[in-house]
């Protein structure tokens, strides 16, 4: 197993705003860097104009040698993207390869006779099973492995139907450089410096930390880095900030922050926030990519107090939220406390290490199979 060539697939532009088409990408890379003789990556073309049309761009380094990409020319809008993508994955079908599905969309449309197709089918699960829904049913049954990285999601699994012989629970990985997260994490403390929000996405987490700010005079700067799809949501938080009194002047909205420039505004900013809603998803399902982000960033660390976070971070250093009150003292404490050792920075994971649990995690399950 260990000499097969990896195929991850995933049904989302890439390049593009969203958060499971940067995470198939990162894996992709990591798996070539981890030793992988190949790896072959089919997404649809990437977004035009919303995010940096190279891939080596938007991902801030150079991609392996051993990562091939599978795209078409230009983006399409659906069905023809669906067909293009069905046809190129289809072309790299053979034993010796093992398929990461990142999408149920493409573990369902392997026939029921996958293992005569490929060395493998292998599911990462990061949205919940739902084994109502035909593409989830034939995914849960076709993935001869399936992986996620929410332990919520893992009970989903078996819930399902799904022996625990067939599931292991892999956290995700951190994208951001070892070396810059050991320099950050070393500086001193920035009294008054800027706090980082990173995404759109979470709508709730936002509205607290709106609120909080408006509530509380006293606290530093507030740059939220982000742009969804269609900026709706980035023109209406634009909105809200111009119209709110008291946030014009202290809140700032940056934009999307892809590639060197996510690695340089970190080293402008005192501590990063990490917040999202409480809901029965969230609680145990959050597959928290930001989180793993920033506890290998060397930032200190402001999120909210949620089992999947708390999980994610194992025993890394941060503060948790639950009100405005408490994010107050949280972000106010930070400025002046102790910052995470680099060695905290250095030792989280990166997505070449999980590739590397991956390939690893695939052979030990067909030795024991």
């Amino acid at each position: 197993m260990m000499g097969l060539e990896w195929v991850v697939a995933v049904r989302a532009a890439v390049p593009s705003p969203r958060p499971q088409a940067w995470q198939a990408l990162q894996q992709a890379v990591g798996l070539a860097r981890s030793g992988q003789r190949a790896v072959h990556f089919v997404a649809d073309a990437g977004l035009p104009g919303a995010v940096p049309a190279d891939p080596a761009s938007w991902l801030g380094a150079e991609l392996p040698a051993a990562l091939v990409l599978h795209q078409g020319r230009r983006w399409r809008s659906p069905p023809t993207a669906g067909l293009l993508f069905r046809y190129l994955l289809s072309r790299l079908v053979s034993r010796q390869r093992v398929l990461l599905c990142r999408d149920p969309r493409v573990a369902a449309a392997q026939a029921g006779w996958a293992r005569q197709r490929w060395a493998a089918v292998v599911m990462e699960w990061h949205v919940q099973p739902q084994p109502q829904l035909r593409s989830h049913r034939l995914a849960l049954k076709r993935a001869d492995l399936h992986l996620t990285p929410a332990p919520g999601l893992l009970e989903d699994l078996h819930s399902a139907g799904v022996s625990p012989e067939r599931t292991r629970l892999v956290p995700n990985a951190c994208g951001l450089d070892r070396v810059r997260a050991s320099r950050r994490a070393a500086r001193e403390a920035q009294p008054g410096g800027p706090v980082l929000a990173m995404g759109l996405h979470r709508r709730d987490g936002l509205e607290l930390a709106l609120s909080t700010w408006q509530r509380y005079p006293q606290l530093p700067e507030l740059w939220i880095a982000g742009r969804d799809q269609g900026s709706l949501r980035y023109h209406a938080w634009m909105r809200r900030i111009e119209t709110t009194p008291g946030l014009r002047s202290r809140i700032k909205l940056l934009g999307p922050c892809w590639g060197a420039e996510r690695e340089d505004l970190l080293d402008q900013v005192s501590s990063w926030l990490c917040l999202y809603p409480e809901d029965l998803v969230t609680r145990t399902r959050l597959c928290p990519l930001q989180v793993m982000d920033a506890a290998g960033s060397g930032l200190p660390i402001v999120c909210s107090e949620l089992d999947s976070v708390r999980w994610a971070l194992g025993d890394h250093p941060a503060l948790t939220v639950q009100d405005s009150e408490s994010l107050a003292a949280a972000v106010l404490a930070v400025q002046a406390g102790a910052r995470p050792k680099p060695e905290q920075a250095l030792i989280r994971p990166r997505w070449e290490d999980r590739g590397q649990e991956l390939r690893s995690l695939v052979t030990s399950a067909w030795r024991a199979a």
